[in-house]
């Protein structure tokens, strides 16, 4: 579980040790990536859908359409590669922050969307072909309301329990409410595919260059399939102390992007998601640093250090390199976040 929580937050932010009962949920997206939102409206039935899969209902005079529930040619197909059996991955999201709408609604904002594969006593659990061939996977996707609690992005997840949010909703949850998750989406992972010919929606008036380049990203990203329980990161914080960061600045109704990239040629991407829709591909060799929590419109950035110890030599290098780009920046440590909140807060309000 998340520790050495600030006394701060405990007190001055809504519901944050309290989920309240019989309410319905809204998902607030909007600061999420626009091609991410995208991305999850197609991440359901049996992924990744190759060019193999694609030519193998074409020579069976199929045609090359794949809806969520695979059609039994391509059951036949996965059989011929040698394909058993399955990994069931799950699209969880976590809220910073819960927001009463009306007195019959609450609204959650994601500070972190992650994959998990299906468990099964702490171990990662597969779905064999037979028993996926007797599934209604669109009614599987239609029910996967499930919520898990003492679900920390951060590390594995193996302590709590999962229930549909409608058993959820008549229980309420009196513990931290930033540990819980939230399914949003569900897909099965072939074990056996070329990534070479993986196919993921693309803006074709792009260059083919900039097209492969996000497709291996993406391959990497969704299809890599799991050896262990720790829940992969897709977007959002890296760490509990950005965390209660984030929440601390909503407390004060600030809202910074998460996990922003300066390069050294001036821009500025909040993630790889929004270099895809901008078509540039930008390498890690042209990174100054990624921060942490980051204001454009004040070109101020905000780094947490976790670790008791850091190369100074290097941190002062980037702040210069920074400054040369007009960008501020602030650092605190991972003992003021969690000890002194108020005040780490306080000396962002002046900067700002």
């Amino acid at each position: 579980m998340i520790t050495n929580r600030p006394e701060f937050l405990i007190r001055n932010l809504p519901h944050y040790k309290n989920f309240p009962k019989r309410k319905s949920l809204k998902v607030d997206l909007s600061n999420l990536p626009l091609l991410l939102n995208l991305d999850f409206n197609y991440l359901d039935g049996i992924q990744p859908i190759t060019k193999s899969r694609i030519n193998y209902l074409l020579s069976h005079n199929v045609p090359p359409i794949v809806n969520i529930n695979p059609s039994e040619t391509e059951l036949e197909y996965y059989k011929k590669i040698g394909v058993r059996e399955f990994q069931c991955i799950k699209i969880i999201l976590n809220f910073y922050v819960l927001n009463d709408i009306d007195d019959d609604t609450i609204e959650g904002i994601p500070y972190n969307v992650s994959l998990m594969p299906m468990l099964k006593r702490g171990k990662i659990d597969t779905i064999s072909i037979e028993n996926l061939t007797a599934l209604d996977l669109q009614k599987v996707n239609d029910n996967s309301n499930i919520v898990y609690t003492d679900f920390n992005p951060f590390q594995k997840w193996n302590q709590g329990m999962g229930m549909s949010y409608e058993i959820f909703a008549r229980l309420g949850y009196d513990n931290f409410t930033d540990s819980l998750g939230f399914n949003w989406g569900i897909f099965f992972l072939s074990p056996v595919f070329d990534k070479r010919e993986v196919k993921l929606p693309e803006n074709k008036s792009y260059s083919n260059e900039i097209n492969a380049k996000f497709r291996r990203y993406k391959t990497n990203l969704y299809f890599k399939n799991f050896k262990n329980s720790v829940p992969r990161r897709v977007f959002g914080c890296g760490s509990p102390i950005e965390l209660f960061l984030l929440q601390g600045l909503h407390v004060k109704n600030l809202t910074p992007n998460m996990q922003t990239s300066i390069f050294k040629t001036g821009e500025i991407v909040s993630n790889y998601f929004d270099m895809q829709r901008d078509e540039v591909w930008l390498g890690q060799e042209r990174l100054i640093t990624e921060v942490d929590l980051y204001f454009p419109e004040k070109k101020l950035a905000i780094f947490c250090d976790g670790k008791e110890f850091h190369d100074a030599e290097k941190d002062r290098r980037i702040v210069k390199e920074l400054e040369q780009l007009g960008i501020q920046s602030l650092r605190f440590s991972g003992k003021q976040i969690t000890e002194n909140l108020e005040a780490v807060l306080n000396s962002i309000e002046r900067q700002y």
